[in-house]
């Protein structure tokens, strides 16, 4: 870092060689806020589609889910369909057996009641016929009570039997009913199944679409990435170029030539627009006076001769940041301090 006088320095800033390089600066510092603008542009972008695609993923295997439980229900319901089906055969195989049965009772008592008829017309002709001793017709009306109690007898059999047969039927219609029924909610369950399914299937695809555009952004990211770095080395690389060509130090924000008067100073030219980030307004191009000390932690308007605060003994920054802690007095003379601190 060489050693500038303030009027040379100002030259040096109005020649071509510095506003040749200030104008592929400038350029470079647009380009570099374009591409980090771009790149953290794309970087949400990437994030909000890394995002959308893994909640349409985590959307597509939720509902997949919902139909493997939609499907399982309909499999148990089935199930019970097929259950309430088969104990209806059964009961139709004892609905026969026992519809056999009370056919063969009712053939019986076809017969039993045949068999009364025949006594009460034998008991007839015995009491008109005159001959026929009382033993006989005593016999005939024994012969009658003995068919009417059998009679009796079968009929209430049969009237039991034929209950049965009802009862079974009954059995039967009602497991087909409830066979029936738990068939229709399984078809239900299916119908959903398959539906959700298929909405499934639809939101796997758009996880998918959504990965491939993720996909797609992540190489804009990339390429933005690429291009800012490209920006930072070419800004770099004219950083570089003018400390060769010019003899200065070159910072983020400023360009530094020594004072020629003052060994702890530097002169400091901005390199961009700065309102609030010092401690005066900063313009692009305008030159400051820093020292060792405080560096740009303050910066003095450019003045030929010494600095202002080192002409004016001007020492508020060192007795802000090199004086005594607070609460602590000064003792004994300039720069001792006692002891003593304040606690609170």
């Amino acid at each position: 870092m060489r050693a500038v006088p303030l009027k040379e320095l100002r030259e040096l800033l109005q020649a071509p060689s510095f506003t040749a390089w200030w104008a592929e600066y400038g350029a470079s510092l647009e380009t570099d806020r374009e591409a980090r603008t771009r790149h953290e542009r794309v970087a949400a972008e990437l994030r909000r589609a890394e995002l959308d695609a893994e909640a349409s993923q985590r959307l597509a295997i939720d509902t997949f889910s919902e139909a493997g439980v939609a499907e399982e229900e309909g499999a148990r319901v089935e199930a019970e369909a097929q259950a309430h089906e088969f104990r209806a055969l059964e009961q139709v195989g004892r609905f026969e057996e026992q519809r056999f049965r009370t056919s063969d009772m009712w053939y019986r008592l076809g017969g039993a009641e045949r068999a009364v008829e025949l006594r009460r017309e034998a008991l007839a002709e015995a009491a008109r016929a005159a001959h026929e001793p009382e033993k006989a017709q005593a016999q005939a009306q024994a012969a009658v009570r003995l068919a009417e109690r059998q009679l009796r007898a079968l009929q209430d059999e049969y009237a039991e039997e034929d209950r049965k047969r009802g009862r079974l039927w009954d059995e039967v219609e009602a497991a087909w009913e409830r066979s029936f029924e738990r068939s229709l909610i399984a078809a239900e369950h299916a119908n959903r199944s398959r539906r959700i399914i298929r909405e499934a299937e639809q939101f796997f695809r758009e996880a998918e679409e959504k990965r491939g555009r993720s996909r797609t952004v992540s190489e804009e990211a990339e390429a933005a990435a690429r291009d800012l770095g490209e920006a930072g080395r070419r800004r770099a690389a004219l950083l570089q170029a003018a400390r060769e060509k010019f003899g200065c130090v070159a910072g983020e924000a400023f360009l530094y030539w020594r004072h020629p008067d003052d060994q702890r100073a530097a002169w400091a030219v901005a390199l961009r627009e700065d309102a609030s980030g010092w401690n005066l307004p900063v313009k692009p191009l305008e030159i400051y006076t820093v020292n060792r000390v405080r560096g740009v932690a303050f910066l003095e308007p450019a003045r030929e001769g010494l600095p202002l605060s080192v002409d004016r003994g001007d020492r508020r920054f060192e007795d802000y940041f090199l004086g005594p802690r607070r609460g602590a007095r000064r003792e004994g003379g300039p720069g001792k301090v006692s002891s003593e601190v304040d606690e609170s």
